[in-house]
């Protein structure tokens, strides 16, 4: 007993020791000293378990006070250990237990503190209330026990959210505020102090905030000079100060809080355990007197200080996600300062990586999802990558998911989400995205107050979505409701707002969508007067600037036409110029604008409607190409391209320009097929003809790039914009001077597309909401325009699905009903589109010459080249002419400059080496000096031998002829047979999306090849022939132009192409197949010509008329040369 007591004698020394000069060394001798009197008492059986278990919590108290100075949790948990063996040492009627369960409690709500451990406080809660009904209501030991039980009453509201536990723990605090002696007076007012502070952040009354305030000023006064509390009291009063200022904008309270953090920071020097929560005060602080003066110095300050703050956090603290977080938020400020897209990518990393260390803490969690969000939001504006846009919608959710109703983060999440789905909707236009836009907004309006700030924000967004939902619905409540919502933003905002230039706009719209054509012309006075109060707003790098020039030069326009003075028409061409500004020409306001003029123009049936349709067409042009994600060009394409070309070439026609028509439906099926069935762009193209082309496309992308951010980034000057504008233009220039790319970005001119007519004519056949007409294009005489007035759009639509009713199931229609069907819908097609073409025709076209046609939209499931009046003794169009089809024009012109000698092309043919090599197929052998047949069959069966067998008795022997079937029908052999210029004979099976024609292809025993694989290996082909059935995985009826796969395969770059338009009987394809090859042969004599594929295949189709239906007949299309 003797070395028991010695031993725990010289620890207590040691002990007071410690608090008296603070020597660290003498704390971990009285830790040792305890331990091993603690050993001491183990091996003992006198010593009684009151001795035992005061050792115990001495211990465990040392080692606690050793936790707070260095941190190890180590220390921590041996202490909560300790405490736990004490009580087992003292059951419950023991005098002592009250005080054991206290101190047990403390120890549990410390490490709860740092390690966020729910059981922890849930525990210790419960033992400081079961300590403190062990304790007389006036006894002088519940002091301590009571304020800490407040502690852990509001560290579990910090977690839960529950007010009824902060409202518990103010109560506790002030009756430990009545009752404490002097010495713990700066403690007990600093607790409650906070806990005010934390109900005036949810309830917002001031009485907390000044009441949090002068307690903690008192709680300082009482402090003696020195005290290790006086940075935390500091900073508590400096936090409340900034609350101050927040709710009353005294900037005193701001610069005085600054101060107090400064101190508190100084009192905390490196190597200070909590260093690292002062430097996160300060850096806080900082951000918000950024927020309100922009002092960039601040905001550098404040990232560097997270950044060492983070440094300097304990390895696992339960505060690290949030520094992360403040980090990223700091990082974003300075994007939208610098727009650094390094800093947006840190920021992005930042909220990843608290997300996951917020896990099961669902109000931390809130803030870091809206966060996270908003970046990826950010993030999609610059670099177009859907995915970001879907994953910050689905952050967005999850945010409201976890966020309750009275949440005060759920306005600002909803409002954020309503700015997500427009985005949206603007890209895929999903009338659902409006709709749920519309509930938010309302749901805003419904959780925030009147006299809120905010609202303003929420009924512009709800005007604005009510705006686009009446444009595509054109139900009038929905603009009535807007113009309301507009208002009153607009009278929630006085003065110099920041929203009021967004206000104006939105109104200036709003009020042009509810002029009537017969209206009174001075309605249109209060549009001009808010869209220029937009632009008084406005600066010049203002984000909506180009919105306002758009809207005005629409506006402008639209008076234009009402009063016919040429000064209006000066003004919106004005207007419009500046709208192109900022952008290289790929400005979205000024496409948005010229739709509006498109409407104005055809509402009031004004010949400026061409002017407007080409300004739109070349706009749009160069956003989708300026547009870097494939999914969003495709996207652009189906939504404005179709309807904008067709109407396009309409309205030039009916004004007499059937050059401009042709050249806009040139331009417009261009970009259709470039974009839809090869998904490549021009840029792709370029990138793909030398290492010099590759870095022009780079070139290119990234000024077009930081034209586009422009608007949106206040430290780019007019200066730089017009350094990238000169810039691009140089760098367009250089790409023109490659070959092929005379007319990148711009329109081919009429003067070369004439020269695709050399060998016949080509017919263009549109339908759109206005006409119907047809376009000869003779390559020596003027374009000839033909109007078709017995065809309307609606007319075309229904012809083409009773053409696919009846051929749907071609291989099984032998009826006589059925043909007859058929053969009377031919007639109406000869009646009413073909033969007026024909009549323009005979006259200077002789007969049995060929034609090409190039049909738009629903035409383009139409055989036009089956047309014929199917009476006796006349003549059908195949008996006239030879049909021919192409996608463009373009396309014809590069398959007849393909006859040259071929031109090597680096970039291209290592593309389809590397899909080669990746089917693990062998490369293309070298090519023979005759073009090799390559007759491909199925790959999984011998179904298709007869018809190869048929191919090579047809074939001489002595030209080059190669069989490939089963294992051997690969991608990268099909791939490769296409890339050689050889004939290829196609039997393999056929898979026609035409939802997604580049999905489109050819079944082999590795897969798929499609379109797009096809496309990137730029094939050289002379002629194809796909001969296999079609396995359709859309309705037809479903897009605006249907893309077969043979013209598809023409326009990746097969010279002359035969397929079908839909599935034959096998034994008519056989039959077809052998008259074909046989006529081919005969008569280039003995050689392959592909231009000849086309009079062959007519004259095959005419030998097997007998015994052949109609509908397998006609479905037999050539393409190309």
């Amino acid at each position: 007993m003797t070395d028991f007591n010695q031993l725990v004698h010289l620890a207590d020394d040691l002990y007071a020791r410690y608090e008296a000069q603070g020597n660290l060394s003498d704390l971990s001798l009285a830790i040792v000293h305890y331990r091993s009197a603690l050993t001491v008492a183990n091996s003992s059986a006198v010593l009684s378990n009151d001795a035992r278990s005061k050792l115990l919590g001495n211990l465990a108290n040392v080692l606690s006070i050793r936790f707070q100075r260095h941190g190890d949790m180590a220390d921590l948990d041996h202490s909560i250990e300790c405490h736990l063996a004490a009580l087992d040492l003292r059951p419950p009627g023991h005098p002592g237990r009250s005080n054991t369960l206290s101190n047990f409690a403390t120890a549990l709500l410390v490490r709860y503190g740092h390690l966020g451990v729910q059981t922890d406080v849930e525990l210790a809660i419960e033992h400081f209330n079961t300590a403190l009904d062990l304790l007389p209501p006036n006894h002088p030991s519940r002091l301590l026990p009571l304020m800490n039980y407040a502690s852990a009453l509001f560290s579990r509201f910090e977690h839960t959210g529950d007010i009824s536990d902060l409202n518990h723990a103010i109560s506790q605090y002030r009756a430990v505020v009545d009752s404490c002696p002097p010495e713990n007076r700066a403690d007990s007012y600093y607790n409650l102090a906070n806990a005010l502070l934390s109900r005036f952040k949810l309830d917002r009354d001031p009485a907390d905030l000044d009441l949090c305030i002068e307690y903690s000023c008192i709680a300082l006064h009482t402090l003696k000079e020195g005290h290790a509390d006086h940075p935390l009291i500091l900073s508590g009063l400096a936090t409340a100060l900034v609350r101050r200022f927040e709710l009353r904008g005294d900037f005193v309270d701001l610069e005085t809080a600054i101060k107090d953090f400064h101190i508190a920071l100084e009192l905390r020097p490196p190597g200070h355990p909590r260093r690292f929560s002062s430097l996160n005060d300060l850096a806080d602080v900082l951000v918000l007197r950024y927020k309100e003066q922009s002092n960039f110095p601040d905001l550098e300050l404040a990232v560097e200080y997270y950044r060492t703050a983070l440094k300097l956090l304990p390895s696992g603290h339960r505060d690290e996600g949030m520094l992360q977080d403040n980090l990223g938020n700091a990082l974003f400020l300075r994007l939208a300062r610098l727009g650094d897209v390094s800093d947006l990518e840190e920021a992005i990393e930042k909220h990843v990586l608290a997300l996951e260390l917020h896990a099961g803490d669902s109000t931390r969690r809130v803030v870091t999802l809206e966060a996270l969000a908003t970046c990826l939001d950010i993030r999609f504006e610059q670099q177009g990558d859907p995915a970001d846009l879907r994953a910050a919608m689905d952050y967005y959710n999850e945010a409201l998911l976890e966020a309750p109703m009275h949440h005060p983060h759920r306005a600002a999440i909803l409002n954020n989400m309503v700015s997500s789905l427009q985005t949206h909707f603007r890209h895929y236009s999903e009338i659902t995205d409006l709709d749920r836009s519309i509930s938010y907004c309302h749901e805003v309006l419904d959780i925030l107050p009147l006299g809120h700030p905010d609202r303003a924000v929420t009924h512009y967004a709800l005007a604005s979505v009510l705006l686009s939902r009446f444009e595509v619905q054109g139900d009038e409540f929905d603009l009535d409701q807007a113009y309301l919502h507009c208002g009153t933003s607009i009278s929630m905002r006085p003065g110099p707002d920041p929203g009021r230039a967004a206000c104006d706009l939105m109104l200036g719209r709003i009020l042009k969508a509810r002029l009537l054509p017969w209206g009174d012309p001075r309605d249109l006075e209060p549009v001009f007067q808010h869209l220029r109060t937009a632009k008084d707003f406005c600066t010049l790098n203002h984000p909506l600037i180009l919105d306002v020039y758009a809207d005005l030069s629409s506006a402008y326009f639209l008076q234009y036409l009402i009063d016919q003075k040429p000064a209006d028409l000066k003004e919106a061409f004005g207007h419009h110029e500046l709208s192109l500004n900022y952008g290289g020409g790929a400005s979205w306001p000024a496409f948005r604008a010229s739709l509006q003029w498109i409407t104005d123009a055809e509402t009031y049936g004004h010949h400026s409607g061409v002017d407007a349709y080409r300004t739109a067409m070349r706009l749009l042009d160069r956003y989708v190409l300026a547009t870097r994600c494939p999914e969003l060009q495709q996207c652009f394409v189906r939504k404005y391209v179709a309807d904008l070309t067709f109407n396009a070439a309409s309205c030039a026609l009916r004004y007499h320009q059937p050059i401009e028509a042709i050249e806009t439906l040139e331009q417009g099926r261009a970009i259709m097929w470039s974009y839809l069935a090869r998904v490549m762009t021009p840029l792709d193209d370029l990138r793909a003809t030398s290492e010099h082309g590759a870095a022009l496309a780079d070139e290119f992308e990234r000024i077009s790039v930081q034209l586009r951010r422009v608007p949106r980034n206040p430290s780019t000057s007019s200066k730089d914009t017009k350094q990238l504008l000169k810039e691009k233009e140089g760098t367009v220039e250089q790409i023109r001077r490659i070959e092929g790319f005379k007319y990148f970005f711009m329109p081919t001119p009429f003067s070369d597309l004439v020269k695709a007519a050399s060998d016949g004519p080509i017919i263009f056949v549109n339908a759109s909401q206005y006409t119907c007409d047809a376009v000869i294009i003779l390559h020596t005489a003027p374009p000839i325009h033909v109007p078709l007035p017995q065809m309307t759009l609606r007319d075309v639509s229904r012809m083409a699905a009773r053409f696919q009713e009846l051929t749907r199931n071609a291989a099984s229609l032998t009826s006589e009903d059925q043909e007859a069907r058929l053969a009377d819908l031919l007639s109406d097609l000869w009646d009413n589109v073909v033969y007026p073409v024909v009549q323009k025709l005979v006259p200077r076209i002789t007969r049995g010459s060929r034609l090409w046609w190039c049909p738009t939209g629903k035409f383009t499931s139409i055989p036009l080249h089956a047309a014929g009046p199917y009476r006796t003794g006349e003549s059908t169009l195949a008996q006239v002419y030879v049909s021919s089809y192409i996608p463009t024009i373009q396309s014809l012109l590069r398959s007849r400059a393909a006859a040259a000698p071929e031109v090597t092309r680096t970039r291209r043919t290592s593309f389809a080496t590397g899909f080669l090599r990746n089917r693990k197929s062998k490369p293309p052998s070298p090519r023979p000096t005759a073009p090799t047949t390559i007759a491909i069959g199925h790959p999984w069966s011998d179904e298709t031998c007869n018809q190869l067998d048929v191919i090579r008795n047809r074939i001489p022997p002595s030209m080059p002829f190669k069989r490939l079937e089963g294992e051997e029908v690969t991608g990268g052999v099909v791939l490769g047979a296409l890339v050689e210029r050889a004939w290829v004979h196609l039997a393999c099976p056929v898979v026609q999306d035409y939802i997604r024609p580049f999905k489109s292809g050819f079944v082999v025993r590795d897969g798929t090849l499609t379109v797009y694989d096809i496309s990137r290996a730029c094939p050289q082909a002379d002629f194809a022939f796909v001969s296999a059935c079609q396995n359709n995985t859309e309705d037809i009826s479903a897009p605006d132009e249907v893309m077969q796969l043979a013209t598809s395969l023409q326009h990746c770059g097969v010279r002359s192409v035969v397929g079908t338009l839909w599935p034959v009987d096998e034994e008519v394809m056989r039959r077809v197949v052998s008259v074909f090859y046989e006529n081919i042969i005969s008569r280039a004599g003995g050689s392959m010509d592909p231009t000849n594929a086309a009079r062959s295949l007519n004259d095959a189709l005419k030998t097997v008329e007998s015994g052949v239906p109609l509908s397998q007949r006609i479905a037999f299309i050539h393409v190309g040369v």
